[in-house]
């Protein structure tokens, strides 16, 4: 079962990603970007 406080900050980091890009903070929505990555990867791992 996945813990809805990894489930919660990979939505959020979507959500700064989305947002940082609409203020042409590239760095910012990458690095955010990345993060929502991470966090979906460790949902996605066998327990």
């Amino acid at each position: 079962m996945v813990p809805l406080y990894i489930a919660a900050i990979a939505a959020l980091m979507l959500a700064s990603a989305v947002w940082r890009y609409r203020q042409r903070d590239m760095i910012g929505a990458i690095a955010c970007l990345l993060m929502a990555v991470l966090a979906i990867w460790v949902m996605l791992l066998p327990d």
